[in-house]
């Protein structure tokens, strides 16, 4: 039986090396629709566009190894309000190098997908849809999550209710869209505070259960994968305190988390935590990835660095090649 499917995921292929859109049919138990797939331009991996259908046509790129796989996959969530940018699409193609089938969605209202930006409600589902199809194309079952800014609470929320979760990366989001439109007024940030009020549709004073419904605090307890929580102790908008809170709120629901402070080069941190960071409270170096873990940069504004990447990278691989690292944190 897997020489057969072998042998028509290389008929596949074979389709897909003649250049135009081709209809995959959906197998049971996976999304709904059938996808639509084109291959992308590429010497060095496989890349393919894709197009699938919620309420709304969606687009997403794949970037994976040559060959049939199966291969571990991570789905890429950008932040930003217009699609991946030369970033991610770098990291798409990097981790794929690396032996990965890496998914980047395009969330609704944005690059390539139709629709509205709804800031972390449809996005969720649209991409746990994305993740349920991916052994489709050659990736395994199981996925893990990387959610980088707005896209972070897109990731945990695509988590919220999927048992083939292994991990989710939450890097540097909101926790908490409330605290987070307070500080955007508090320190001028006029344009950005009526772009997300424009998109939310009401005011946090007309209505706070908008902002609330769609903050990870509200419903990270239902996660039921680990997290990796990275934050910036310099970051004026989102404060440390909205990751000491979500880490109070996933021990609140059994989920024990470890609080590791480390400098922009990745090295356990040595200096006293004051000011908001203070809020961590007591840190160690950094602990197995089978656990939740908060990591704290007290010295980093809202952007990231090599040694992020590298920790990043490190969690993927105790989630989805657990073999490949045994010994390792």
């Amino acid at each position: 039986m897997r020489g057969l499917w072998v042998v028509l995921l290389a008929f596949l292929l074979l389709i897909l090396s003649l250049g135009g859109w081709v209809l995959l049919r959906p197998q049971l138990g996976k999304a709904p629709e059938a996808w639509q797939i084109q291959p992308l331009p590429d010497p060095n991996l496989q890349r393919l566009a894709v197009r699938y259908q919620s309420d709304v046509e969606l687009y997403a790129e794949i970037c994976k190894p040559k060959g049939p796989g199966p291969f571990p996959s991570v789905v890429l969530v950008h932040g930003g309000f217009v699609g991946p940018n030369a970033s991610t699409l770098e990291l798409c193609r990097s981790w794929a190098q690396a032996g990965y089938l890496v998914a980047l969605p395009h969330l609704r209202g944005q690059g390539k997908s139709q629709g509205r930006s709804e800031i972390c409600q449809s996005e969720g589902p649209d991409v746990r849809l994305l993740a349920d199809g991916l052994p489709r194309l050659g990736g395994t079952t199981q996925r893990a999550y990387v959610g980088i800014s707005l896209g972070a609470c897109v990731a945990l929320r695509a988590a919220r209710h999927d048992p083939q979760a292994k991990g989710v990366v939450f890097l540097l989001g909101a926790t908490d869209f409330l605290a987070m439109m307070e500080r955007l007024k508090r320190y001028g940030r006029t344009e950005a505070y009526q772009r997300w009020q424009a998109l939310v549709g009401a005011s946090p004073e007309a209505c706070p259960a908008c902002y609330r419904q769609r903050s990870p605090l509200t419903w990270a307890q239902e996660v039921q994968a680990p997290l990796l929580m990275v934050a910036a102790g310099n970051d004026p908008i989102v404060s440390p305190l909205q990751y000491c809170a979500l880490a109070q709120a996933r021990e609140e629901a059994g989920h024990p988390v470890r609080r590791v402070a480390l400098t922009r080069e990745g090295q356990l941190w040595r200096s006293p935590l004051i000011k908001e960071r203070a809020c961590l409270g007591g840190f160690a170096p950094l602990g197995p990835f089978t656990r939740d873990q908060l990591v704290l940069y007290p010295d980093l504004e809202h952007h990231t660095t090599p040694a992020i990447w590298a920790l990043v990278e490190q969690a993927l691989a105790a989630w989805l090649r657990p073999s490949a690292t045994s010994g390792k944190p």
